[in-house]
């Protein structure tokens, strides 16, 4: 495995559909829109179809169909231990943190219909290393050479935080990857930065992995990395860039990434809760005004929705899947609680499981209404 070690831009012009100036109407338009719309209520446009087992939570996830069956892949783990795991951390009690791990594996549910998934069991990859000892979560499935593959997350001793690849035949019997972990955070990253939330978005037979870090001058970054055989991975650099958050979601989470009618549209969690971008091509999500008032392109809030997915099903059908953690947190702030971030108070709401929205668009607005029961 290899990563290229700095930066290489896409080659010019790829994932661009769309002239200078269909943009610009299609920016204008949406940011019309914008102008005399609010944010989404969570309860009014949500309705609970999961729930993992007894004491774990779901949090950060991915969906794949394989043909007959949708399948849920979930960062899980037992909640509870989240205090003890957060004192093991910050004093560098790495065997501490292992044994107290809120990550040790990817949870896995399945069902004909979004609305109908139930537990399928808990993916636990085989501890490969000092990389990955403390955690190892949160993965994406895809079809790659015949097989099934998943990148998922790991978190090792020293603060070292990454990726790793496993192989299947059925999407439940899985073996690690010979060279893993294949990702960490990239050359341009702060030290110690966080390297996690994986998205895969395939496209003209590349792979586009967005994920989160940090840069080295403290701005949370939506990082692209690209690749072709599951082997070879090049940098692309940073896609989206912010600074920390105070209240809510620290660091920009979470990030999915679409790809509509020439339009290229990321979603993700910062501060209270959802926000979403469009651009015309996949590498930038914030460009500059340059002589043109009208277009400067950046991003604005759907609503106190966490760790969501965007996606379509085989019928044409657009889905949003979230848990109701920054919901929690807006009611925790409205009624005067504090319940300060890593803790078990402010994580318990993820025990609940995965809410299901349905999405319409309106031109390039997305629409959230609450499915129909």
């Amino acid at each position: 495995m290899s990563i290229t070690p700095a930066e290489v831009p896409l080659p010019d012009g790829f994932g661009v559909e769309l002239t200078p100036d269909q943009f610009e109407a299609r920016f204008l338009a949406l940011h019309r829109q914008l102008y005399a719309s609010s944010e989404f209520e969570f309860a009014a446009v949500t309705r609970h179809i999961y729930r993992p087992p007894a004491s774990y939570y779901q949090v950060d996830h991915s969906l794949f169909h394989d043909g007959q069956r949708w399948h849920l892949f979930y960062c899980t783990g037992q909640m509870r231990n989240t205090d003890a795991y957060t004192a093991c951390m910050a004093r560098g009690d790495w065997q501490g943190a292992a044994q107290n791990t809120v990550e040790p594996g990817i949870g896995h549910a399945a069902g004909a219909d979004l609305a109908d998934l139930q537990f399928v069991g808990l993916i636990e990859p085989v501890v490969q290393g000092d990389f990955d000892l403390i955690t190892r979560s949160n993965g994406w499935a895809f079809c790659y050479g015949g097989r099934y593959g998943m990148i998922y997350g790991v978190r090792g001793v020293a603060g070292f935080v990454g990726f790793s690849l496993m192989w299947s035949d059925d999407l439940e019997t899985w073996q690690g990857g010979a060279a893993n972990p294949v990702l960490r955070a990239p050359a341009w990253a702060a030290p110690g930065a966080t390297c996690k939330d994986v998205h895969v978005y395939q496209y003209e037979g590349q792979f586009l992995l967005y994920y989160i870090t940090s840069d080295r001058d403290g701005y949370c970054s939506i990082a692209l990395c690209t690749t072709e055989d599951w082997q070879t991975f090049i940098d692309r650099g940073p896609v989206f860039r912010a600074a920390p958050m105070l209240r809510g979601t620290m660091g920009v989470e979470s990030p999915t990434v679409c790809f509509r009618d020439g339009l290229w549209h990321l979603f993700f969690t910062y501060g209270p809760g959802l926000c979403h971008a469009v651009s015309p091509r996949p590498d930038q999500f914030v460009q500059s005004r340059g002589n043109t008032y009208n277009v400067g392109t950046g991003y604005y809030p759907l609503g106190a929705f966490h760790a969501t997915e965007v996606l379509q099903d085989a019928a044409g059908d657009w889905w949003l899947t979230t848990d109701r953690k920054e919901e929690t947190r807006r009611l925790n702030r409205q009624a005067g609680r504090l319940c300060y971030r890593g803790s078990y108070e402010d994580e318990k709401t993820l025990e609940e499981g995965l809410y299901l929205s349905r999405l319409h668009w309106q031109g390039d607005q997305p629409i959230l209404q609450r499915p129909a029961d």
